[in-house]
């Protein structure tokens, strides 16, 4: 396997665990996953979706085309900074310490709507 769809396939690994995100796993497209508890668990369906996922993104990396989807009001500026803290990281290590900085400003940002989305009771 390629060192680069490994390296994606990890980075999916990764998301699977670490923030429970599966994208390439069955949705219902609102971000909740149809999978039985048993194929929720299931270490080789994960490595499947991880390489289906690696090799997609990687086709729309050297297509220079990402699909995103459009920002929710209250945390678009977090969406800019990430988009563009994206882009800091293809400019390679030079765009590192912006990315870094850019990344922290989006985190901050979201973690300061969901503190006040959570605080709200109508």
């Amino acid at each position: 396997m390629m060192a680069k769809l490994r390296r994606f396939a990890e980075a999916y690994l990764q998301m699977a665990e670490l923030a429970r995100y599966r994208p390439a796993a069955p949705s219902d497209g609102h971000g909740n996953i149809q999978l039985t508890l048993d194929q929720a668990r299931d270490r080789e369906r994960l490595h499947r979706e991880a390489m289906q996922y690696a090799r997609q993104f990687d086709g729309e990396e050297d297509g220079d085309t990402f699909y995103i989807g459009c920002s929710d009001f209250m945390t678009n500026r977090a969406f800019v900074w990430t988009i563009e803290a994206a882009r800091q990281l293809a400019q390679g290590s030079d765009g590192d310490t912006t990315a870094l900085k850019l990344l922290e400003m989006a985190a901050t940002e979201v973690r300061t709507v969901a503190a006040t989305r959570h605080s709200y009771r109508p």
